[in-house]
């Protein structure tokens, strides 16, 4: 009678898992836009052992919840073996599931799943503790009662467990010296009870851990622990690609049934976005390090996620997938999708590899192209589309300190091919029309004719990449830009650029290269720091100060860029580099990236929270190595009223320490003098100048 009782159980709960994983595909693929994840095997295959297997983003930066999920996830793929064990004892009594590689393979399986339970039932508290005691930031439980239902679960199948073996161990079925933990259960609750009582509460104990484990496997895909069983695939299928690079829409080759462009209705989202959405374990990970999140703004990267996968389960159920738009007051705001500032700390800390920026970014594409973006960073678009620059200048006043520094241009008296240069200096349209941009330009070609650098510019010929317009969601504007960025360098016969903007580094290096570009991109990072080890940049002037290093994210987090400023820096005489709390990986935004720069924001600023950093590190001067960076540390100690610490470029600290003599102080007078009449000012002052 039992193996009936049990077979009915066991056919019926895999039925209806197997019914929520095939609603579940049909769901997922109803999602139209294509991803294609197949490449780079190799690497795919080592994430699945290195970040399931081996937990590293789970334990990086969050130890103690870390070692917490490590126990429960190690123990429960053992603590797996021990239910297939029991349920299997119901067909056959006495299995053994290592028993056909003898006693001894058994033994130590009990030995270790004893253990093992005990681990997991201490990882359990500390997972109650984690939930209820221990500060978590500013995360919030969004479903508690998921997480107790699954605590709750997990715990009974744990006891039910040691019940069982314990009552075994009372029957004298199972070798007591192999389990201790049991046995001592044994000894408290079962040490005077008569056979007949020892095999009920084995039955009892049986059927309780059955009917367990199974609502467990049936209740997942509905919770937010479905990652159990989309972990492995939501890891296999990553972006593998730069992480700085978005997608390219294809406006030539658009079908004729095409409403809009962009992410609006759910059948404009990708299976891997959906996937990510039911892979999702509500942690708040991402959100704990958002800028915008961490600045009082209504972004919350899990919270997107989070209302993604309420959309797809709420739409689901109706006839067709597409028929309500999900950037919405009902569901996703405008003022959540553009808070972000593509920074990429969501992405960087998520242990699931889920891609909450890419989603966010997609949608602003939609906003954008409908008409539906306000505000200031509508001029700067107007601008760029008309003039090629964010401030509406002339191409003709592009980089007027060429002149002053002796710098050749492209196709005008820089002769009208790249072949005689080593590299091209890329300015972007910081170094051309921003003074402050302009003085770091103007060091960098200091540095490089130092170095013995043959090198130009392009001037007139370069014009924005097109990283703003892309980040707002104005994807024609961009490609417009980029083509004619593309076609300007195939002219000159450009194969070697040097950019000091790591939005243009990015957006050249990642993203030209599918508009036809083969060009060698390289960060000043990068090249300054190959000049000082090849010694034709030799620091010898000691700077004696305190500072620290400020990573900017399109350097950092998304090209990787961490070690070459540092080693910069180290290498100049009587420089103490403090690190940041919040560096590398972790390093906290200046609030410029994602077009913010050219948005209107409100109070408390992210540059403000990131400065309110330096200054308790209490250094004199921060380093950055990005444009975007540096204006918006201007603008932050402007505000506090702290003129004391400096803001420099990585540049203008290795040409202070190469004790060079000073060279067309005409222009730095003259840059000096232009500052509070022209100054780029950031945020909603940021369009006029």
């Amino acid at each position: 009678m039992k193996p009936i009782v049990l077979s009915v159980i066991v056919l019926f709960a895999v039925l209806f898992f197997l019914r929520n994983v095939f609603g579940f595909f049909k769901i997922m693929f109803s999602a139209k836009r294509p991803a294609f994840r197949t490449d780079q095997l190799f690497e795919r295959v080592k994430g699945i052992f290195v970040y399931v297997l081996g937990q590293k983003r789970i334990l990086k930066n969050y130890t103690w919840a870390g070692i917490e999920h490590f126990m429960i996830f190690w123990g429960f793929l053992i603590i797996t073996l021990g239910s297939i064990e029991i349920v299997v004892m119901g067909y056959i009594p006495g299995f053994a599931i290592f028993g056909f590689l003898g006693g001894s393979a058994q033994d130590m399986f009990l030995l270790t799943l004893d253990i093992v339970q005990t681990l997991v039932l201490i990882a359990l508290v500390m997972g109650v503790l984690n939930r209820t005691v221990i500060p978590s930031g500013k995360r919030r439980e969004v479903n508690s009662i998921d997480a107790v239902v699954i605590l709750g679960m997990i715990l009974g199948l744990m006891v039910t467990d040691f019940g069982f073996r314990a009552s075994k161990i009372a029957m004298g079925l199972e070798p007591s010296s192999w389990l201790p933990v049991s046995s001592v259960w044994a000894s408290l609750f079962l040490s005077d009870i008569n056979i007949t009582t020892a095999a009920f509460s084995t039955e009892f104990f049986y059927w309780i851990h059955v009917f367990l484990l199974f609502a467990f496997l049936n209740y997942l895909p509905y919770s937010k622990h479905s990652h159990v069983l989309t972990v492995v695939p939501n890891i296999f299928f990553q972006n593998l690609e730069p992480r700085g690079k978005m997608s390219k829409i294809d406006f030539e080759d658009v079908p004729d049934d095409i409403e809009h462009f962009g992410t609006g209705k759910f059948e404009d989202f990708s299976w891997k976005d959906v996937l990510d959405a039911y892979t999702c374990t509500e942690c708040g990970r991402c959100t704990d390090n958002c800028p915008a999140w961490g600045t009082e703004k209504p972004l919350s990267p899990r919270d997107i996620v989070i209302k993604l996968r309420h959309f797809v389960t709420e739409n689901s159920e109706k006839e067709e997938m597409n028929t309500e738009y999900l950037p919405s007051e009902g569901w996703i705001t405008q003022d959540e999708l553009y808070a972000c500032t593509t920074c990429s700390a969501c992405i960087e800390v998520c242990p699931l590899f889920i891609d909450q920026m890419g989603k966010i970014v997609e949608m602003r594409r939609f906003l954008t192209m409908e008409g539906k973006m306000t505000g200031t960073a509508v001029r700067t678009l107007q601008k760029l589309g008309s003039h090629g620059n964010p401030w509406g200048f002339e191409a003709s006043d592009r980089a007027p300190w060429a002149k002053e520094e002796e710098v050749p241009v492209l196709g005008n008296g820089g002769g009208t091919t790249a072949d005689d240069y080593e590299v091209i200096f890329w300015t972007g349209c910081f170094g051309a029309f921003d003074p402050r941009g302009q003085e770091v330009a103007a060091t960098i070609t200091k540095l490089l004719k130092e170095a013995g650098v043959k090198f130009a510019i392009m001037g007139p010929n370069e014009t924005c990449t097109g990283d703003p317009a892309r980040r707002l969601g104005e994807e024609a504007l961009f490609q417009e830009l980029a083509t004619t960025n593309v076609e300007s360098m195939k002219m000159f016969n450009v194969k070697k650029v040097i950019a000091n903007c790591p939005h243009c580094f990015n957006t050249l290096k990642n993203e030209y290269p599918d508009f036809g570009s083969e060009v060698e991109v390289v960060s000043h990072s990068e090249f300054l720091s190959s000049l000082v080890k090849d010694g034709k940049l030799k620091p010898k002037k000691d700077l004696n100060e305190e500072i620290t290093y400020h990573d900017p994210c399109y350097l950092g987090r998304h090209n990787r860029v961490f070690d070459e400023p540092r080693e910069i820096l180290s290498a100049i005489p009587g420089l103490e580099v403090k690190e940041l709390e919040r560096s590398r990986e972790t390093s906290f935004c200046c609030g410029a990236g994602g077009g913010k720069i050219w948005m209107e924001e409100e109070a408390p600023r992210v540059n403000w929270n990131r400065f309110e950093e330096i200054e308790a590190s209490g250094v004199e001067t921060v380093a950055a190595a990005c444009p975007f960076c540096n204006v918006m540390f201007e603008d932050a100690a402007k505000y506090v009223g702290n003129d004391k610490i400096k803001i420099k470029d990585i540049a203008e600290l290795l040409h202070d320490s190469l004790d060079l003599p000073v060279k067309n102080s005409n222009f730095e007078k003259l840059a000096a003098e232009s500052k509070d009449e022209s100054q780029v000012k950031t945020n909603d002052d940021s369009p006029e100048v």
